[in-house]
């Protein structure tokens, strides 16, 4: 796990280079703590941040080199079964996965892709060639931002190293327009006109000038399979580490699943969970803690105060690479720098929810097709009639999704998607971007990419954005900046493949969901752990903001003079939002507005890297 970075100029005679390679370093080094380096050849640069996880010698230190420096691999991710290519490779000089995957790019370039099982991002340098690679994972669990122009080619982990490689780049509102309805930016698109991500499952080789991006992996339709199988030997495959390795457990069904089939597998296993003091309703840590007696596991329960949030709020949107507002993100954040103090790698239970249909919008989608939809929506007018709506208690919640399910039966097929995804409308965005943005990025995104084009667009959209833009952005960033490394095996491509070829009647009915989930491992846990309800890992965001805080964000991020001079959002509509969240029916008022407090921090943060659009 680390980060990387690179630059290929297309004339490989050029003298020319880029002179700040140690700023390229220093803005990787907290994805990578204990080694950063970096190699020059004739035309190309390759930059890399190490944590060290597997091998922790010097000798699977990057850039990696042959012997004669011909070839160079830079690599950020780990290569689970990278076991089973040792024992066929010749004098290896090292005993992790570094050195095996440069062997295996070097031999079949590309063509060794749908051999790996892991998450990576990596770039291949063959100098005699001139030739470039880049691959990203699958699943896209490693970020990979790309540049290329007529002259150079670039690429790194995150926006900041590419920024200083390329220059300054204009903001793209297109991608403006797509956070402030999901909460974050999505697609190939980034927040910057000419900066680009490579999408999961793509390749990009650079020869002769030649720029080819090309997609390497399409999941597969296939039959059979035996999920506890499947999933207790991705979770073996991922307890193995030179250094200590723990869980998240939340108290949620898909991390409570991963700690007891750990916990099988690791006799002193470690379990972290988070929670807040001052919130019964947003504390789960309960459920954690009844897990970890279940399982007998080395439990450690971390719990947020609302000072907590004011000591350590800057720091975190301080470390924001792309716009994100998903206030889960946070909590992450503090629950890896906590874990950190104990462990080195975490396995999570992240993508169960995307691949058994485990969020409350699956049933409310499947309920809105049914011929009980009318009927909910009438029986549910009483509460429909309230004023209070938010995401605060048990029945402003309530409330609030009673409201947005009598709006959702009315839309169609594509509009329920879009609507469900949404945290804020098209006409609220077109209040609060001055410049009308063209909404067809964001349409692009309702259509099945070629990753998953054998499925059906609503089996997949939430693996193939929400997964990937949101849940698995919010683990790589905000674990990175701590130098903690988090595995996740329901996103082992075994499982994926498993899941995405069940039929939805194995997934989720009108009165359960994850149906498999629970027949398959109902024997690992408490009874109570399969019948509590689905909340969010949300912050108390309208405490919070209408509380100590909301001085600190309309002093400072949200003052009109700041906001008119910047030219790119309307004061006015902020001010409704304001209001919106001190009445008595705030909605989602608060995560709107958190959403434009994290935009206003990114671009003071960003402001040395965007080129004025006048």
């Amino acid at each position: 796990m680390c980060g990387i970075a690179g630059i290929l100029y297309f004339d490989n005679k050029t003298s020319k280079k880029f002179n700040n390679n140690q700023k390229i370093l220093d803005l990787l080094k907290h994805r990578g703590p204990d080694n950063q380096s970096f190699k020059e050849f004739a035309n190309c640069t390759l930059f890399h941040s190490r944590l060290e996880i597997l091998d922790t010698s010097g000798a699977s230190n990057q850039p990696f080199l042959d012997g004669e420096n011909k070839n160079c691999l830079v690599f950020n991710g780990e290569i689970f079964n990278y076991k089973e290519f040792q024992k066929t490779q010749n004098n290896l000089k090292t005993t992790g996965d570094v050195e095996v995957l440069f062997n295996l790019v070097r031999a079949e370039k590309e063509n060794c892709l749908n051999q790996l099982n892991g998450f990576f991002a990596f770039a291949f340098f063959d100098q005699e060639a001139n030739e470039l690679l880049v691959a990203r994972d699958r699943l896209g669990i490693k970020p990979l931002y790309y540049y290329n122009d007529e002259e150079k080619f670039a690429f790194a982990s995150e926006l900041k190293p590419l920024l200083e490689l390329t220059g300054k780049q204009e903001l793209n509102l297109n991608q403006v327009n797509t956070y402030f309805r999901l909460n974050y930016c999505a697609g190939n698109e980034t927040i910057f006109k000419n900066i680009y991500r490579l999408l999961p499952g793509e390749f990009i080789s650079i020869k002769n000038k030649t720029v080819t991006i090309k997609n390497w992996y399409t999941a597969p339709k296939i039959e059979g399979g035996n999920l506890p199988e499947l999933l207790e030997d991705a979770v073996k495959l991922r307890l193995h580490a030179d250094v200590k390795v723990g869980t998240f457990l939340s108290g949620g069904i898909d991390s409570s699943i991963i700690s007891a089939l750990a916990k099988k597998n690791k006799a002193d296993l470690h379990t972290f969970s988070i929670g807040f003091t001052e919130e019964n309703y947003f504390d789960e840590t309960n459920y954690a803690e009844l897990v970890a007696k279940h399982i007998n596991s080395n439990h450690h329960t971390f719990k947020l105060s609302e000072n907590d949030f004011l000591n350590n709020i800057h720091a975190f949107l301080n470390c924001i690479d792309e716009p994100f507002a998903d206030s889960s993100a946070f909590n992450f954040y503090m629950l890896s720098k906590l874990t950190k103090q104990h462990v080195k790698v975490a396995l999570s239970g992240d993508g169960a929810d995307e691949l058994f249909k485990g969020y409350n919008k699956h049933k409310a989608l499947l309920l809105s097709n049914s011929n009980l939809n009318k009927f909910i929506a009438s029986s549910s007018s009483p509460l429909l009639a309230l004023n209070k709506s938010s995401r605060q208690g048990t029945i402003a919640n309530k409330t609030r999704q009673l409201k947005k399910f009598n709006e959702l039966i009315k839309l169609s097929p594509i509009e329920k998607q879009k609507f469900l995804a949404s945290i804020s409308t098209q006409n609220e965005i077109d209040k609060l971007i001055k410049q009308k943005p063209n909404t067809i990025y964001f349409d692009s995104l309702f259509k099945t990419n070629l990753t998953y084009s054998n499925f059906e667009f609503e089996d997949v959209f939430d693996l193939q954005t929400v997964l990937t833009d949101d849940m698995l952005v919010k683990a790589d960033r905000f674990s990175m900046q701590h130098g903690i490394e988090i595995r996740n095996p329901f996103l082992d491509y075994r499982v994926v493949e498993f899941a995405l070829n069940l039929s939805n009647k194995e997934k989720i009915t009108k009165s359960a969901q994850k149906i498999i989930l629970k027949k398959s491992f109902g024997n690992l846990l408490p009874e109570d752990i399969f019948k509590r309800s689905k909340k969010g890992f949300e912050l108390p965001l309208h405490k919070w903001l209408s509380g100590k805080y909301s001085a600190e964000f309309e002093n400072k991020l949200l003052k009109k003079e700041k906001i008119d001079a910047e030219g790119i959002l309307n004061y006015n509509y902020i001010r409704e939002l304001k209001e919106q969240l001190h009445s008595k029916s705030p909605g989602d008022s608060a995560a709107k507005l958190w959403a434009i407090i994290v935009f206003e921090s990114w671009l003071n943060n960003f402001k040395e890297y965007i080129k004025s659009n006048a």
